[in-house]
């Protein structure tokens, strides 16, 4: 029952990575950890807007420059697991965590919205650019703007991915702080 109510609830979630709208989705940055210039160690509480539902996780969240480790929860549970050591890309999935939304989109999604935008626009393909304009970096491809992350404070990133249709708000404190 409960690994039921689990797998429902990450359904919503499959929306926010479904195949990319025609002229394709992000590019995969797979940036260095070293390139984030800074340590990180956060709980993060996630809210996902995609395909007319909301739904919650909570990810926690270590990196320093020799690697980035996640781990996603759903419903008290680990949904996934997710290692980046700057070479490899490691993920674990619970058996109800949609396949459809894989470890490799959410350290993208992670990676446009925390690494510096030097690296950024340094891993872009042709036809691809990233501008910041005060608390807010948008990717575009061709002229066209593909995804907008928004700092509104310094411990809130909303993300809107435009191709792929979902909204990410991320809440993050310090590990170990209580809520």
């Amino acid at each position: 029952m409960r690994l039921a109510a689990a797998g429902a609830a990450c359904a919503a979630l499959t929306a926010c990575a479904t195949t990319p709208a025609p002229g394709g989705d992000v590019p995969t940055l797979r940036l260095s950890p070293a390139s984030l210039e800074r340590r990180l160690d956060l709980q993060q509480h996630i809210t996902v807007q995609a395909a007319g539902r909301e739904q919650q996780m909570d990810v926690l969240l270590e990196a320093d420059p020799a690697r980035v480790k996640l781990a996603v929860v759903a419903l008290g549970q680990v949904a996934a697991r997710i290692d980046w050591d700057g070479r490899t890309l490691t993920e674990w999935r619970s058996t109800w965590w949609p396949a459809s939304v894989p470890g490799a989109r959410i350290l993208n999604d992670m990676q446009l919205s925390l690494w510096p935008l030097a690296a950024v626009q340094a891993a872009l393909p042709a036809g691809w650019h990233a501008s910041e304009d005060g608390a807010a970096r948008t990717l575009f491809q061709d002229g066209e703007a593909v995804m907008v992350v928004r700092h509104p404070s310094a411990d809130v990133i909303e993300l809107e991915q435009r191709r792929a249709h979902y909204r990410l708000t991320v809440v993050s404190q310090p590990a170990g702080e209580a809520s």
